[in-house]
């Protein structure tokens, strides 16, 4: 998490493009590595590497993609990315889990080093060189200090949906279909895949929609039927009827996926647009983290159910922070550049 505040703050001194490029083509280089790792130490230490390398390339990818939409369609541009890497990533989970066979996934790690380096090689000609905003070290206290006010709205909003949603779609979802629904582990990956399968298209379209719709009103409008379909999600009194709703709460969360970064570029600025991404992807991080434990307690000590009404109220209260321009527009929160 630190690495991320740093790498973005550099790249806005420095560029993004060679960062891309270290991070690709460093992830490709430890992939190598971990197929041959024999040792725990090894693993360890090239796991470690992984998340450092990783950590870069998502401090400032998505500085990137800001410099490629100045056109205005940044929406689209946004939900192109995340609709490709969504079902790049579940394409790639299947067969990555067919490869695991031959010799326990290191076939599939030299797949996955030579995509990586191919990917540098790509970049390095396909990828634009970014011009630097500015080139000189700005003092920390003082980057802070010009942060839009907005900003720190989003980093809260980040925050709450990544404490609530990732563990809900990585463990309490699962927990809830086998304890409760009864399902068979085959049922539930298909239900699990078709989440994935349908997110990709949901983020083209919603990238669409938000460039020509007020996107304030837009997350308001998904980020409660969220809400409304974790109650209905406890109340299911099928599985089929369960499973539409979870296919439903899909869609919707992936829009506002889409709609909350479109919604939040009005206030960042260019000159650290790097550093303030990083900033919100920091605060994501921490509430995924911080999320998997509580709401892992929480499912413990209690039950699931406790979980999906937290998931609710969450929702409930990100849509409260976002209405809160149009409640009063005219409090200092409410500045800067609209998106319509």
């Amino acid at each position: 998490m630190v690495i991320k505040l740093l790498i973005g703050h550099l790249s806005d001194m420095l560029g993004t493009k060679n960062f891309i490029l270290t991070a690709l083509a460093g992830l490709g280089i430890v992939c190598v590595l971990l197929a041959k790792a024999d040792r725990l130490l090894t693993f360890t230490v090239l796991m470690a590497a992984l998340g450092i390398f990783r950590g870069i390339f998502l401090a400032v990818s998505g500085s990137y993609v800001m410099e490629m939409a100045n056109s205005g369609e940044y929406g689209k541009i946004y939900g192109a990315v995340q609709g490709i890497s969504s079902l790049l990533a579940s394409v790639g989970g299947m067969i990555s889990g067919l490869l695991y066979q031959f010799k326990e996934g290191e076939y599939a790690l030299y797949i996955c080093s030579f995509l990586l380096i191919a990917s540098t090689l790509w970049a390095a000609i396909g990828l634009k060189n970014n011009q630097c905003m500015h080139g000189e070290r700005l003092p920390i206290l003082q980057i802070f200090k010009s942060i839009n006010k907005r900003i720190l709205i989003f980093c809260v909003l980040v925050f709450i949906q990544s404490f609530v949603a990732g563990p809900m779609w990585s463990f309490i979802i699962p927990m809830y279909c086998y304890n409760i629904l009864l399902f068979s582990p085959a049922k539930l990956g298909i239900l699990m895949s078709m989440d994935e399968l349908i997110g990709a298209p949901t983020y083209m379209l919603a990238g669409r929609v938000v460039d020509k719709v007020n996107v304030v009103k837009f997350n308001i409008l998904f980020l409660l039927i969220t809400a409304l379909g974790g109650l209905f999600l406890i109340k299911s009194p099928t599985p089929t009827i369960f499973m539409v709703v979870f296919l439903i709460c899909s869609v919707s969360i992936s829009c506002t996926f889409v709609g909350i970064p479109k919604e939040r570029i009005g206030f960042i600025r260019k000159e650290q647009k790097g550093f303030e991404l990083a900033l919100i992807s920091v605060c994501g991080s921490l509430g995924d983290s911080l999320g998997n434990n509580v709401l892992g307690r929480v499912a413990e000590k209690y039950t699931i159910d406790q979980c999906m009404y937290i998931f609710s109220a969450s929702y409930i209260v990100m849509a409260l922070l976002v209405a809160l321009p149009l409640l009063f527009p005219h409090f200092r929160f409410a500045s800067g550049k609209q998106e319509q």
